[in-house]
């Protein structure tokens, strides 16, 4: 089959990987959350210095996407994982006192350029992919055969990020208003061709996984899918 790429923009608990799940998971694709390998940066300063990691952060940190290669299959062919330099860390980035850091590489050109490196390997190495993140269309995917853009209303969102982690209470459930940034993006994401923009606030999580279906349908060729494995979340 062709090389399928989906980007999937918006600000915190939009309800990009629930999305991104479910469409990985009917079309056979890869599953890449860009916004984790900033929380593993973040985690991996407390361990080494920044130096040491800006020289070639792609030989220290690992980022494996979930990857669903048989359309409709229940289980990836590949779990998700964050390694930094071999040892899985991929349950030790959620802690709150790791905010600071995350804030700081978030606002770091440098340090956004080392992990779009990482992020291109990524996608390069596992072609099918779909990829949630806040810039992705622009940055990452910038010949993606979908755009989406996901809103949601900040209360939803807050509601959701508790909801999400409620039984995860070394879980960082900090949601804000968008951002300067988050507008530009929408903007720019807005303005390319093949882009939907899909408010989420008062939609279920089907009904968002059946429009971004109709979405895909409309601006590529048709691909086998497996209905009805959007999760309600």
């Amino acid at each position: 089959m062709p090389r399928v790429a989906i980007s999937i923009d918006g600000p915190t608990a939009s309800g990009k990987s629930t999305l991104a799940q479910g469409l990985s998971q009917a079309l056979g694709l890869a599953f890449l959350d860009t916004g984790l390998t900033y929380r593993s940066l973040a985690y991996a300063l407390t361990r080494e210095s920044a130096e040491t990691l800006r020289d070639d952060l792609a030989a220290v940190l690992d980022h494996r996407p979930e990857v669903y290669r048989a359309p409709g299959a229940d289980e990836p062919a590949q779990r998700h994982g964050i390694f930094l330099r071999g040892e899985d860390i991929t349950g030790k980035i959620w802690d709150a006192s790791l905010d600071d850091n995350l804030k700081s590489v978030a606002r770091d050109p440098g340090w956004r350029q080392a992990i779009l490196r990482l992020h291109q390997d990524v996608t390069e190495r596992y072609g099918d992919i779909v990829v949630v993140g806040r810039d992705v269309a622009v940055t990452l995917l910038p010949d993606a055969d979908l755009r989406i853009y996901l809103t949601a209303s900040l209360a939803v969102r807050r509601e959701r990020r508790r909801a999400q982690y409620r039984d995860m209470r070394d879980r960082s459930v900090t949601v804000g208003p968008a951002t300067e940034r988050d507008v530009e993006n929408r903007a720019a994401v807005r303005a390319l061709p093949k882009s939907l923009e899909i408010p989420t606030t008062y939609l279920p999580a089907s009904a968002v996984f059946a429009a971004a279906l109709h979405g895909l349908r409309k601006f590529s060729a048709p691909r086998p899918v497996r209905q009805g494995k959007a999760n309600n979340s």
